[in-house]
C-alpha cells in the first residue's frame, strides 16, 4: 500500500525552502506579513535583515530535512501509511521547532 501522506509532507518541506530563499537573500523589507515579525525585528532594519537571514537558513535546513525525511520514510515504512504519516509529522515538528528555537536564540544575541 502506497502512502499518499508522504508527498504532502515533501510539498510542505519545499514550501519552507521557497519561503526561506528570499529571506536568506535579504530581499524582504520589514513588513507585517512576511518574515520574522516580532517587535525587535520590526524596530530596527538591521536586526530585521539579520534575523530573517538566520531564520531563512534555519527554514531552508528544516525544509531539506522534511523533504529528505519524507522520501526516506516512504521507502522504509511504505507498508504502513499511518506510521509513515506519523513519522513525517514528527520530523516536521522537530525540524520546525529547532528552526524556531534557533531563530529566537539568535535574535536574543542581536
Amino acid at each position: 500500500m502506497k502512502s499518499t501522506h508522504v508527498p504532502r509532507w515533501s510539498i510542505a518541506g519545499m514550501v519552507f525552502i521557497l519561503i526561506a530563499i528570499p529571506a536568506i537573500l535579504e530581499k524582504i523589507p520589514p513588513n507585517r506579513w512576511y518574515g520574522f515579525r516580532v517587535a525587535k525585528t520590526l524596530s530596527d532594519e538591521r536586526i530585521w535583515y539579520a534575523a530573517n537571514r538566520v531564520m531563512g537558513i534555519d527554514l531552508l535546513i528544516a525544509g531539506m530535512i522534511i523533504v529528505t525525511g519524507a522520501f526516506i520514510t516512504a521507502r522504509l515504512i511504505r507498508w504502513n501509511p499511518h506510521r509513515a504519516n506519523r513519522t513525517c509529522f514528527l520530523i516536521f515538528l522537530l525540524s520546525l521547532s529547532a528552526a524556531l528555537a534557533h531563530g529566537y536564540w539568535a535574535l536574543g544575541r542581536m
